[in-house]
């Protein structure tokens, strides 16, 4: 039920009344005088008829704003207040009806009438408060409620209110004081301590914050979450000390509490003491009771730390230590097998991460972070015929995935398998991929047609792959080097390959590159300098020192001609048709 109805039957008599606003402009002055003596005169004035009739629309009016017809409501209550002026029950409900129509003003008007008429009426001004609240008058809201302090100090609702009011519009030490005062009437109160806590954590007073939740820590020793936030508050303030004894606390009653095994360990470890540090997590790891879902939180958290440890040996033989328990711990798990992969792929044993992946594809074959990565590893070694392989299961399990068709078809082309390669390459185009991801396969696709001599497509998929990325250097320097072998669009050829060259300055195949095209436009002195170089790089392979034998062949030298091709053929015993060259 509404604060209305309580507020107007606390009310036996009308006390008094007034008119609406616009009644009040009708009569001119003919309620301006609100004293005590005027609302006695005017009462004794009512005839009993009138009262009557007068309570009658009076309860109508509550009815109807029961039934939420609040505009019939003030149609009654209007009435009522014509007929009986004087009365805070009938202001008191004019008010609250002008809220709900959110007529604040008028809200205000009959709510001022009303606590004047009877200063003392605790729900009156309640009321009037929240009518000063909505239009953000919050100091005139906090004088109603301290007006209702004046008569009964001790009231907690209104305290509780004060203090909530206040700690809202930002005045969190006047909050706090007014929760101390509850504090003083009611004794000590976790939710209370809790507010001063938020309080003075706003202030950015963290002892005074901390000495809060102490007393909540009394008050609720075994809460956990009240002593993970304690311990965070300490090493905020460099107190580890602190800190390590409330979360030794914690664990004295939640011995398997992940958070604050972890925040414990954490502590140890940025303390350097890693000894104690990883006793705790393997403690964790190695309990049987444990579910394997907490043990893998752990191990990722360990796995977090990664890039902050290069090189920290102790790190690693801790991290190690709980890979290698949680996965003998729980050999079933796939997730233990997933995380105990990316632990060996950080530490580049490639071999090691390959046999949890397998395991991970078989415990959670539509698992596709992992087939992906156990193909990335298989080709990164160059083990093309297990990526197929591998691929060829990866599609059937999570088939239509654009990355896995990639390193599918990818394979197929590094075996010069190009039919194959085409067909998955062709399949991974269509899947939806990130622009990035679709470009590298559009120019993969690329290769594989140029690897055919069909250039038409090789052309089209390289400039599609461009569109997508025009960062893709790899593509850039493969669509230049081709244009120029088809002696073909030499400018936009040369600026593609200078533009791989600026992403990256040192790649002896983008040097050639840049070299080749000069050389087939007949600059053999700009060619010498890009394929020299490439071969400075100590990367070039034997297609670059080719390259140099052919324009040294150009600049007439060709004893230097003869010695690079040499090389060449030394490099890449298949290029035989260096051998009529060199004899």
């Amino acid at each position: 039920m509404k604060v209305l109805t309580v507020a107007l039957f606390s009310c036996l008599a009308f006390a008094s009344c007034s008119a609406s606003g616009e009644a009040l402009q009708n009569n001119g002055n003919q309620y301006t005088d609100t004293s005590k003596d005027s609302v006695e005169n005017n009462h004794q004035q009512i005839s009993p008829e009138a009262r009557i009739k007068a309570r009658s629309l009076y309860i109508k009016g509550i009815t109807h704003f029961e039934m939420e017809e609040h505009e019939r409501a003030l149609d009654d209550l209007e009435s009522a207040n014509a007929l009986h002026p004087g009365s805070s029950g009938i202001n008191f409900a004019l008010m609250d009806a002008h809220l709900e129509l959110n007529d604040i003003s008028n809200a205000i008007y009959y709510g001022e009438k009303a606590i004047e008429i009877e200063p003392d009426n605790k729900w009156s001004r309640l009321k009037l408060s929240e009518a000063f609240r909505q239009i953000g008058q919050i100091g005139k809201a906090l004088s109603q409620l301290d007006a209702i302090l004046e008569f009964n100090p001790n009231d907690l609702d209104i305290l509780f209110l004060i203090a909530s009011v206040q700690s809202n519009q930002g005045r969190y030490q006047e909050s706090n004081e007014t929760y101390g005062r509850i504090l003083q009437i009611r004794g000590t109160d976790r939710s209370v301590h809790y507010q001063r806590f938020q309080n003075f954590t706003n202030l950015g007073n963290s002892q005074a914050a901390i000495a809060e939740l102490e007393q909540i820590r009394k008050i609720s020793p075994g809460n956990l979450n009240t002593l993970h936030t304690l311990s965070q508050f300490y090493l905020e303030n460099a107190q580890p000390e602190q800190a390590k004894q409330v979360l030794e606390d914690a664990l004295e009653r939640n011995p398997r509490d992940p958070e604050t095994l972890i925040s414990l360990s954490d502590i140890y470890i940025n303390e350097g003491d890693w000894e104690s540090g990883g006793e705790i997590l393997n403690t964790i790891v190695a309990d049987t009771l444990v579910s394997a879902e907490n043990k893998v939180e752990l191990v990722q958290y360990m796995l977090s730390r990664f890039s902050y440890e290069q090189g920290n040996e102790e790190y690693y033989e801790t991290a190690q230590s709980m890979v290698d328990t949680m996965v003998a711990e729980n050999t079933d798990f796939g997730l233990s097998h997933a995380l105990a992969a990316e632990f060996y792929s950080k530490i580049e044993d490639y071999n090691r991460a390959l046999v949890h992946l397998e395991t991970t594809t078989e415990l959670m074959p539509d698992n596709k972070a992992a087939w992906r990565q156990r193909l990335q590893l298989l080709q990164m070694q160059s083990r093309y015929d297990e990526t197929i392989e591998v691929g060829l299961k990866a599609d059937e399990s999570v088939p239509d995935d654009a990355f896995i068709q990639f390193l599918l078809g990818g394979a197929y082309f590094l075996l010069n398998d190009s039919q194959n390669a085409i067909k998955w390459l062709e399949s991974a185009s269509q899947m939806p991929a990130r622009a990035a991801l679709k470009s590298v396969i559009l120019g993969t696709l690329g290769d594989s047609y140029a690897s055919v001599d069909d250039w038409e497509l090789a052309n089209e998929n390289y400039a599609d792959a461009i569109r997508y990325d025009s960062e893709n250097d790899v593509t850039l320097n493969n669509y230049a080097y081709h244009l120029a072998e088809q002696d073909k669009q030499f400018e936009e050829a040369r600026e593609m390959a200078e533009k791989a060259i600026s992403i990256q300055p040192e790649n002896s195949a983008y040097l050639d590159t840049l070299g080749w095209i000069y050389f087939k436009l007949g600059e053999y002195e700009k060619a010498r300098e890009y394929i020299e170089s490439s071969l400075n790089t100590g990367t070039a392979s034997a297609s670059v020192m080719e390259h140099m034998g052919d324009v040294y062949e150009k600049l007439g030298d060709q004893e230097k001609a003869e010695n690079w091709w040499k090389k060449a053929l030394e490099k890449d015993d298949t290029r035989t048709h260096l051998q009529d060259k060199v004899n």
